[in-house]
């Protein structure tokens, strides 16, 4: 297991592009990342929360801006709306992917879950690196990693750690809007009053 400071957003941009399950701080949990456009770093990382590719569980987007999300997924004006309001923040919005968009782990999806953090370090780290696939920073069954020291003591497989605490905030809000209307999947943090 390597050590990042916070202070050396390069150290952490070339853990991701050796392909390191890179576990990082947000504004709600530790996160463990990857880039997207490195296949091998995915299937390691879902080896690792020991999920199957093609599995239910999708792991999450992180990019640094409301425009990209238009590069993945299919937006109207209402969910568009919705994230220019929300993000960056504690909210992951579920969305159509879009079509034209073909990558070995998302065509087995007909769905893409989207996010941006609101939390400095991680969105200069992504405009870095580009967009990441995320998920928590635990085993199954287990209560998320909060700080860098949680995660090097219950995960020590983890290749890279970013040094540091996260919010420690609940979990993201998840709203699924692939169909008419949208739908709360998880109440986390963040507390939805408008959708349009």
């Amino acid at each position: 297991m390597r050590y990042v400071s916070q202070n050396y957003l390069e150290d952490a941009k070339k853990a991701l592009d050796r392909g390191d399950i890179l576990a990082v701080p947000t504004e709600t949990v530790y996160g463990l990342a990857v880039k997207l456009d490195n296949i091998a770093a995915i299937r390691k990382l879902l080896d690792f929360k020991n999920r199957q590719i093609g599995s239910g569980k999708v792991l999450t987007m992180m990019v640094d801006n409301v425009d990209d999300i238009k590069t993945y997924a299919l937006v109207n004006r209402k969910t568009l709306n919705l994230a220019r309001h929300y993000f960056p923040g504690e909210l992951t919005l579920i969305l159509p992917k879009r079509p034209n968009f073909k990558h070995p782990y998302f065509d087995h999806f007909e769905k893409i879950g989207i996010r941006i953090p609101n939390h400095k370090y991680l969105l200069d780290l992504i405009h870095t690196s580009g967009p990441l696939l995320v998920t928590s920073a635990n085993s199954r069954g287990e209560a998320p990693c909060r700080t860098s020291k949680e995660v090097a003591s219950r995960l020590p497989k983890i290749d890279t750690v970013v040094e540091g605490e996260s919010g420690g905030n609940l979990p993201s809000t998840i709203i699924d809007w692939t169909g008419d209307k949208p739908v709360s999947v998880r109440q986390g943090g963040l507390l939805i009053v408008r959708y349009s």
